[in-house]
């Protein structure tokens, strides 16, 4: 059965690695799982040039790897590339609250808002993928807010890591005080109150990679 694509400004590579991720996440295709080239392409009812480059953008960042004869598998990341990923992130989002806390407009105010209530109502109802959608969403637009493309184009490459993987630890972990970091945050944002929502930032990805760094064990998972 064929799946469309969804119709925006985007690359057609881009609109194919934002469904992978969203497979990944969802757990249709799970770490060690391969990825058929040929199998996606017609699927997509797509080349395979687009595949081959959303394959390649998702290898730079960690998420699958590529052999040239055995093609490409979901990777299993070790706890320290989780952790890593998340101190990594833990200054990015600082910086981005730092710059867009004096620029954030009554809109962007109201998306964070609208992004912590999704988070709820997805942890209530155990979507996770949902949740961690929601999650990505709300810190991506205090990183577009900021103004700042680098911080922006940091974010993009550092951001589907650590989702991708999270939900292989959050069934097992209470959630309530990570997603309560948001709505800190967003008071700090709402106060523009700026060295308050950078450090509320920063403290929300350090307990984050606490999370992971007490949670996740990829020894536990047989996967390749």
């Amino acid at each position: 059965m064929n799946v469309e694509l969804p119709i925006s400004g985007e690359l057609l590579s881009t609109s194919v690695k934002n469904l992978l991720l969203d497979r990944i996440t969802k757990g249709y295709y799970k770490p060690g799982d391969r990825i058929v080239e040929f199998q996606l392409c017609k699927e997509l009812g797509t080349s395979q040039s687009p595949v081959r480059e959303a394959l390649r953008e998702l290898a730079a960042i960690g998420v699958v790897t590529i052999h040239s004869r055995r093609g490409a598998r979901v990777r299993l990341p070790t706890t320290k590339e989780l952790v890593d990923n998340t101190l990594v992130r833990s200054e990015i989002d600082a910086l981005a609250a730092t710059l867009a806390t004096p620029l954030l407009d009554q809109d962007t105010l109201d998306k964070l808002s609208e992004a912590y209530d999704d988070m709820q109502r997805h942890q209530a109802s155990d979507n996770y993928a949902g949740m961690t959608q929601a999650d990505a969403h709300f810190h991506r637009l205090i990183a577009m807010a900021s103004g700042n493309a680098t911080i922006l184009q940091s974010f993009d490459r550092l951001e589907p890591f650590a989702r991708t993987f999270i939900t292989l630890t959050i069934p097992t972990v209470n959630l309530k005080s990570i997603i309560a970091d948001h709505k800190l945050i967003l008071d700090a944002l709402e106060m523009r109150d700026t060295p308050l929502a950078a450090m509320r930032a920063r403290e929300h990805q350090l307990a984050v990679g606490v999370l992971l760094n007490t949670n996740y064990d990829p020894g536990s998972r047989p996967f390749p």
